[in-house]
């Protein structure tokens, strides 16, 4: 609650320095008789808004990165962040492989897992080759070469790997791997209640959810968008977890997996993640071992 309350606070103190710094605008665009009083106000008011908005905001986010924890199905583990080695260890593969091997994204992130899954006891090169040329096969199925990954996609893709890599089982493959986001429903009541100051309030409520199908599971892995502990949400076979999509405003699509223990996980999937989040749905269609409507590698 208290951390609640000093959101609210930031917002409304931001708010009052937003108010004062447009009357500071129209004070100097619209001169008159008080423009020295206006102009002194109106900083005032800025000051005053700055001083409740900048203690708010700094102990909301210190608050947040002790204690808050992302959603996630009661019960789920929790991991260790992964560290920036491991995230690092990822961009530097994925830039091998992209000069080495070539490919899209979806292939130079399986690619760039296989490296990193052999480890320095197997032979990453070897690995990642051998992955590439599985997914040439799928490039072939689709009858073009997509565009190449944007440096936002890849530094997203590397957080996915970093969070995903230990997870993983000898000699399990990574297929693709999506981004999404999940908001618990008490956000939603928070909007609903407070309006914009509650729509703030949902939105550090968010998580991004890292999801990764392989040749054998679902992987799901959760995390705050400002950060904090990675937990995981969803690690089932794939046999046993059905999928289910729904179009939604502005390209994004809803994405919901459900798995036989009961535990489910529903995202809202970005458009530059759309045709990932269309690999793993039908990748999850029954019947599992065939060849897809797009081509993918089973």
């Amino acid at each position: 609650m208290g951390r609640v309350l000093l959101i609210i606070g930031a917002v409304v103190g931001g708010l009052v320095l937003a108010f004062g710094t447009l009357g500071l605008i129209l004070a100097y665009a619209q001169p008159d008789a008080n423009q020295s009083d206006e102009i002194v106000g109106s900083i005032f008011i800025m000051v005053v808004g700055a001083a409740v908005a900048a203690p708010c905001t700094f102990f909301a986010y210190r608050l947040g990165r002790r204690s808050a924890q992302p959603w996630s199905p009661s019960g789920s583990p929790a991991l260790a962040t992964p560290g920036a080695d491991v995230q690092q260890s990822y961009l530097a593969w994925f830039a091998w492989c992209q000069q080495a091997l070539g490919g899209d994204a979806v292939s130079l992130h399986a690619a760039t897992m296989a490296a990193m899954a052999a480890g320095a006891a197997g032979n990453p090169t070897a690995a990642a080759s051998a992955e590439a040329a599985r997914q040439a096969n799928r490039l072939a199925a689709l009858g073009a070469m997509p565009a190449a990954p944007s440096a936002g996609k890849v530094k997203r893709l590397s957080r996915i790997g970093a969070s995903t890599v230990g997870l993983l089982q000898p000699p399990e493959r990574v297929l693709v791997s999506l981004l999404g986001m999940s908001q618990p429903r008490s956000a939603q009541l928070w909007t609903f209640a407070l309006g914009v100051i509650g729509s703030v309030i949902g939105a550090l409520q968010m998580t991004e959810v890292f999801v990764t199908i392989t040749d054998r599971r679902i992987i799901a892995v959760s995390r705050g968008v400002f950060g904090g502990p990675h937990q995981i949400v969803l690690v089932e076979p794939r046999s046993t977890v059905s999928a289910t999509s729904k179009k939604r405003l502005f390209g994004n699509l809803k994405f919901s997996f459900k798995g036989v223990t009961g535990e489910s996980v529903s995202i809202t999937v970005p458009r530059p993640w759309r045709l990932e989040a269309m690999m793993a749905l039908d990748l999850l269609a029954p019947p599992v071992g065939q060849a897809g409507s797009i081509g993918i590698i089973r």
